[in-house]
């Protein structure tokens, strides 16, 4: 049998220009919010989504994988899977 290299990347997030996949929906909200509110927001935005991905990056550094999925979850914004459907409901199991 012949060794294959695995590549190290192959678990790694898709890319957006220099943001992963996660960091890139941070800065993508962060801009949004600024054109929604309009004006001199919008360019004042890029700059606060800029230093709020950093801050989310030194977080994620030390967090597990798929850590913006979890926290999603877990302030009840989207469904972790088919069977945790809800965060902010409690389900007691006797």
């Amino acid at each position: 049998m012949n060794e294959i290299d695995i590549p190290s990347y192959v678990d790694a997030q898709p890319q957006l220009f220099f943001y992963e996949l996660d960091e890139a929906i941070v800065f993508v909200s962060c801009f949004g919010v600024g054109i929604w509110m309009g004006g001199w927001f919008s360019i004042l935005s890029i700059f606060a989504g800029h230093m709020v991905v950093r801050v989310f990056k030194r977080f994620k550094n030390g967090a597990l994988e798929g850590v913006l999925m979890h926290l999603c979850y877990s302030w009840g914004i989207m469904s972790l899977n088919e069977r945790y459907q809800d965060a902010m409901k409690d389900d007691y199991y006797l």
